[in-house]
């Protein structure tokens, strides 16, 4: 393989960092100079043959948050009307208990399955 010379300059701290960089890598400066230069044109060599996937994959990736969040919602609800549903056929059974004590322990029976399913608030 041919190589071509170029010449590059850098500014003082872009220099610090290449030579510290380096010297962790164990490798000279130059050799790390040139693989960012190949990093770097393969990622801009990326970028342009990508061109707007990311920006509607991020709009997608936005949507399904918004999904999930309404899904979360949903089944919490329909979690809380099955403990509210338990607590109201328990109470049914002995003896009428009033409305405050119902709603206690409905919440508490929320709780309960919220922090069965590791998610309490």
């Amino acid at each position: 393989m041919r190589h071509v010379q170029h010449s590059v300059r850098l500014p003082i701290a872009l220099d610090r960092t290449l030579r510290q960089l380096a010297t962790r890598r164990e490798m000279t400066a130059y050799a790390l100079l040139q693989d960012c230069v190949r990093t770097g044109l393969a990622a801009m060599t990326q970028e342009s043959a990508t061109g707007p996937i990311p920006a509607e994959l991020a709009e997608e990736l936005g949507q399904v948050g918004a999904r999930i969040v309404h899904v979360e919602r949903l089944t919490e609800r329909a979690l809380y009307v099955s403990c509210a549903a338990y607590v109201f056929a328990r109470a049914a059974a002995p003896t009428r208990i009033d409305e405050t004590r119902l709603t206690d322990d409905i919440n508490a029976a929320f709780q309960r399955q919220l922090a069965l399913a590791g998610d309490t608030p």
